[in-house]
């Protein structure tokens, strides 16, 4: 089942995306945002695939210009303005190739591997205490 419209779904996809705009701060992630995307990524609807996609075919779109600003944010948007970037930016057909075959997503975004990994591990851990 593909991925509803943003705009069909902006309760489930504003956590995301403000937990995810934490990678376009200007500053270096530290582990505890690593985590804090991880676990709000995992309490998600989204699978893996999905998540990614999200990423960065969302919210990369909406917020990579503040990795390159003089003075770009360093502390944080409201949710309600990371909704609207992401949704004044959001093109249904953008064309996506993984992360991993893009050298400035990688370069920008190389934690995401390790946000992936703790995604994994989180709703592993969630599904083993739920049985």
């Amino acid at each position: 089942m593909p991925l509803l419209h943003p705009s069909d779904d902006i309760s489930n996809r504003a956590p995301v995306w403000n937990a995810m705009a934490a990678f376009f701060l200007d500053n270096e992630l530290q582990e505890i945002e690593i985590s804090h995307i991880a676990e709000v990524c995992s309490l998600s609807p989204y699978s893996q695939k999905e998540l990614e996609r999200i990423m960065f075919s969302e919210v990369w779109p909406a917020f990579l210009p503040n990795l390159f600003a003089i003075a770009g944010e360093w502390s944080g948007w409201p949710e309600d303005f990371v909704i609207e970037r992401v949704m004044k930016r959001y093109r249904r057909n953008r064309i996506y190739f993984s992360w991993r075959f893009n050298p400035l997503k990688r370069y920008c975004c190389g934690a995401w591997a390790s946000v992936e990994k703790q995604i994994d591990v989180l709703r592993k851990n969630r599904s083993t205490t739920e049985s």
